[in-house]
């Protein structure tokens, strides 16, 4: 069992002892003897990121799975985490994360985020330690068009490509699973395009899957079997 899988499953037996606690927050006032697991893996390691969250990361049914920092530091927590990662961390908060960088720009595979201004600690959960929700069987979406200039291109959680992006218009793009690898190395910051897609719009922000892309309406080209799956 690797040292994350240990670190996760020890710091929710520890949390367990409190009442009526959240399993993946830690509160500074709280006092664990010895001190708690997350207190003792932040002592041990130098941060990967900190800055002050911009917005939560949507997938296009609407569901929180992740944060982005104002400096464009993007990170991910499984969308079956949502109600805690939005009672633990909200935008305008500054928070500093422990993890790993990788290779693609800005995206932070994190394992703790501290919240210097609520002062707690966010333990991130492996998505298999928590149920399925319901709406991740039952998709809700509907025909959407955004249109912009790309601010941030958004990378895979896991995969060192190209998963999305966040436009001008506050629109998050998220690629279908069959793009082509060619196309996905082809966007740039500050490329204009002009996306159609399914997804939905609520009080966190607004995201679509794509199903067509292009520099205006006239020239979308679907996104589809026609393009090579990837890796």
């Amino acid at each position: 069992m690797s040292g994350r899988v240990l670190f996760t499953v020890s710091a929710v037996f520890v949390l367990s002892l409190m009442d009526d606690a959240d399993p993946f927050l830690v509160e500074a006032t709280d006092r664990v003897s010895p001190p708690n697991v997350a207190e003792e893996y932040v002592l041990d390691q130098a941060p990967v990121a900190e800055g002050i969250i911009e917005r939560y990361l949507l997938d296009p049914r609407g569901e929180v799975e992740g944060l982005l920092l104002r400096d464009g530091s993007h990170m991910y927590v499984t969308s079956r985490a949502e109600e805690h990662l939005i009672r633990a961390i909200t935008p305008g908060d500054h928070v500093r994360v422990y993890g790993r960088r990788t290779t693609s720009d800005g995206l932070v595979q994190p394992d703790v985020i501290k919240n210097l201004s609520q002062h707690t600690t966010f333990i991130v959960p492996i998505r298999l330690d928590l149920p399925m929700q319901e709406q991740e069987a039952h998709v809700s979406v509907t025909e959407m068009y955004a249109a912009g200039t790309i601010r941030v291109l958004l990378y895979h959680a896991f995969k060192d490509m190209v998963q999305g992006m966040i436009l001008s218009d506050e629109t998050q793009i998220r690629l279908p699973l069959d793009t082509s690898v060619e196309l996905r190395r082809s966007f740039h910051v500050e490329d204009s395009v002009v996306i159609r897609g399914h997804g939905t719009t609520n009080k966190f922000g607004r995201a679509i899957e794509a199903v067509a892309i292009g520099s205006d309406r006239d020239s979308l080209v679907p996104l589809g079997a026609s393009h090579h799956s990837e890796p």
